[in-house]
């Protein structure tokens, strides 16, 4: 077994490039979910010790999120008539967590779980758009990779995707100790969000939704 020097140095820095879905979820009747799509959550983690136990720590660092989703609008005037809404949105994240991990066994293993707040910012969002007629499930339209900003999208136009949006993390994995310094981290992360994310002409909410593999080298 490696000899920690965790809890002697007070922190842990890392790098991670993690494999993720993200959906929305929605509360408004004519809105609901249309699919998924592939995220990637990559940046820099820190692991900051509480006092001199290494087994309990304040997880944060700085990351960059792609994701998005899918929704399907009915439109309020016609029935048969649909639009479907495909974002692709980057945010800057800043999570802040507890992270607790178990005592490191033989096999040089380590057992965490983190829960805790993400904070993003949006910093980049565009969507596609698509038309349809219910009866004849025949595209009447697109518009391809255009800006977020007063799209046609039924029921309510939607404005913009909201600048600021908080989400709750749980996260679960192992460490694999390779030397005194270094570990690899593997683990499965779930997000749920809180806030609106898309702004538009009414006051329902869609919040966004993320499910994936973390992968991560710690030093």
């Amino acid at each position: 077994m490696f000899v920690s020097t965790y809890a002697q140095v007070g922190a842990r820095f890392g790098f991670t490039a993690s494999p993720a879905i993200s959906w929305y979820s929605a509360d408004h009747k004519q809105v609901e979910n249309e699919g998924m799509r592939f995220s990637l959550n990559y940046g820099a983690l820190v692991d900051i010790v509480m006092g001199n136990n290494e087994r309990y720590a304040i997880s944060t660092g700085m990351t960059i999120n792609i994701g998005g989703g899918k929704l399907k609008g009915i439109n309020p005037d016609d029935p048969n008539s649909y639009s479907v809404l495909t974002s692709k949105v980057q945010y800057l994240e800043i999570p802040v967590g507890l992270k607790l991990r178990s005592n490191e066994s033989a096999s040089n293993l380590i057992f965490y779980g983190n829960l805790g707040l993400v904070n993003g910012f949006r910093i980049r969002a565009r969507a596609d758009i698509e038309y349809f007629d219910e009866d004849k499930d025949k595209e009447l339209g697109l518009l391809d990779n255009v800006k977020f900003k007063e799209l046609d999208f039924f029921p309510s136009n939607a404005e913009k995707i909201n600048v600021y949006q908080l989400g709750l993390h749980f996260e679960a994995g192992t460490e694999f100790r390779v030397s005194d310094n270094t570990s690899i981290v593997g683990g499965l992360f779930f997000r749920n969000g809180f806030t609106n994310v898309i702004k538009d002409e009414d006051d329902e909410r869609v919040v966004q939704r993320n499910f994936g593999l973390r992968i991560a080298v710690m030093f």
